[in-house]
């Protein structure tokens, strides 16, 4: 037990480092002088920079998409024989990533900030596992959202949805400056009104009109 804190506190470091400076530059150095560790304890628990930036990212992202999965779930066996609605979906979707939106410590804007060098410096070596890691969400979202919206191409669709998850992220990141749009001090929006915002948003993109060829 009393070794966890290293370890947490090298992924703590090292997600900020990270999301600060991108995985290239970032050195391993500058991460155990934050966490307050020394380059062997790197070595022990993660045995090298590429394993370690795939703790930092993967650690969370798996958890956010499995609660994804338990939602979407429980919106299926809410919807019986019908289709899930497709606020519903979305619903499952966008709340699991919103909590950390505006959050100052580990796990909320730094790990937002390394998502945003991830998806801007995408590295060779975390491909094939991030797509190994989404083809689950990818199939299951796709299920139903198909069958909410069977006249929509499923190419169609999914350039949409990578459009709402586009979206989502830069909300997410972008949330301090969001809550500045608010017409008043003492009308700050909160997350359940980005919530709100968001799902009424992608719902309408999924749902729009084809445009014409």
């Amino acid at each position: 037990m009393a070794a966890r804190p290293t370890r947490e506190s090298i992924a703590d470091a090292a997600e900020s480092i990270f999301g600060e400076q991108g995985f290239a530059s970032a050195s391993l150095r500058q991460i155990t002088d934050r966490a307050g560790a020394n380059l062997a304890a790197v070595n022990y628990y993660f045995r090298s920079k590429e394993d370690l930036y795939r703790e930092v990212l993967f650690r969370r992202l798996r958890a956010i998409n499995a609660e994804r999965l338990t939602l979407l779930t429980q919106a299926e066996q809410l919807a019986g024989d019908h289709p899930v609605p497709l606020r519903a979906i979305f619903d499952t979707l966008i709340r699991p990533w919103l909590p950390r939106a505006g959050a100052p410590g580990p796990g909320g804007t730094p790990w937002l900030r390394l998502v945003s060098r991830e998806l801007m410096e995408p590295q060779p070596f975390l491909q094939a596992e991030l797509a190994r890691e989404f083809e689950p969400l990818a199939a299951r979202y796709g299920q139903a959202l198909g069958q909410c919206l069977p006249g929509l191409p499923p190419a169609e669709l999914g350039w949409r949805l990578q459009f709402c998850l586009g979206a989502l992220h830069a909300a997410a990141i972008r949330w301090p400056e969001l809550q500045r749009l608010a017409p008043g001090p003492d009308s700050a929006p909160g997350r359940e009104d980005l919530a709100r915002r968001l799902i009424d948003w992608c719902a309408a993109g999924l749902a729009a009109p084809r445009a014409p060829a």
